[in-house]
């Protein structure tokens, strides 16, 4: 039996949160709602809790068929997440989804290395994405965008614009949730109930006080953009002179320090920390840690640290331990 509800998330940023946040939702209001998310772990969320999906190897897209092969008969809702990062393969997501909606989240630099360094590559790659007459429900980085919209309009997709009226992630996300179950049907004081008591997900931008010390940790690592780090950067008002900056490097995304380099170098930080493989030709001055242990970095770290790159490694491993107090755990037994 096939889900009557089927929805596809796709974009740079904010799927994960959007597809969890979905997921939450209908559950709460009565719906038996399963999803998929990769984000910083694949995880598979079901209405009786959320599990690990265990990789024996690297990620493949494959996993996003494997995983719908899953689902119980009784499913009434799946969200799937598109995982896919090739251009020739982002079709394959609605091909097995068959999406009775599709959310196209935003259309940011990203994968530079597949998509090329302009926004329009990033906006045709993942257009590639959207099945052919769908519903399209599209944020204002999309349906601003005249490419996106007229690559929608040859597609004959029917655009459903979602108003934005708040910079902070978790409401960005409750907007796209919000007018989701709204095409759905669901409305009322139990959507409204349910949307308020959402949270923001494991590794979402949060500030952690580090330990027992006064040292606050901006966690943005998760933001991998340049236009989104700076959305972040702006909505802290902290003071670039008074604030240590962190970049954590990784040896499969070199070129997002570049794209990252001229919001480093225009801000007068307090000191700049690099960790994770050694960049090189990276143009500004840095102190670099290398791979130092997670207790030596956190060290260095001022009173108050924006945390930016890549959140793979050693960010990952502090999230881990400032949340290991948070209520939201995974099932020990994971899904292989």
């Amino acid at each position: 039996m096939t889900p009557p509800i089927r929805i596809l998330v796709t974009g740079t940023r904010g799927k994960s949160g959007i597809a969890r946040g979905i997921k939450e939702v209908l559950c709460a209001c009565g719906i038996r709602a399963w999803a998929k998310v990769t984000g910083t772990e694949p995880l598979s969320l079901t209405p009786h809790g959320n599990y690990r999906i265990i990789r024996h190897s690297g990620a493949h897209v494959e996993e996003m068929r494997w995983w719908l092969q899953t689902l119980p008969k009784d499913a009434e809702a799946v969200i799937l997440e598109n995982n896919a990062v090739s251009c020739d393969l982002q079709h394959l997501a609605y091909r097995w989804l068959k999406p009775t909606l599709t959310i196209w989240t935003n259309a940011y630099h990203d994968h530079e290395e597949l998509w090329g360094i302009e926004k329009s590559e990033a906006v045709k790659a993942l257009a590639k994405g959207i099945p052919p007459r769908g519903r399209v429900l599209c944020g204002p980085d999309v349906y601003d965008d005249p490419l996106a919209t007229k690559t929608l309009q040859n597609k004959g997709c029917e655009v459903i614009p979602v108003v934005i009226s708040s910079s902070a992630p978790l409401e960005i996300n409750k907007s796209f949730i919000k007018a989701a179950c709204h095409l759905l049907g669901v409305t009322g004081t139990e959507l409204e109930e349910a949307l308020e008591k959402l949270k923001p997900a494991p590794y979402d931008f949060a500030v952690h006080q580090v330990g027992a010390s006064p040292k606050m940790l901006a966690f943005a690592f998760s933001a991998n953009d340049l236009e989104s780090t700076n959305n972040l950067w702006q909505s802290l008002k902290w003071e670039s002179k008074d604030t240590t900056l962190w970049f954590n490097h990784r040896k499969d995304r070199r070129m997002r320090l570049s794209i990252m380099k001229d919001f480093i170098v225009n801000h007068p930080w307090k000191q700049v920390i690099l960790t994770g493989p050694y960049p090189l030709g990276a143009g500004f001055g840095f102190k670099y840690l290398g791979f130092e242990p997670a207790e030596k970095v956190i060290s260095k770290l001022g009173k108050r640290t924006f945390g930016i790159g890549n959140i793979a490694g050693l960010p990952m491993e502090i999230a881990n331990t400032l949340l290991k107090n948070k209520k939201e755990q995974w099932q020990d037994e994971p899904l292989c």
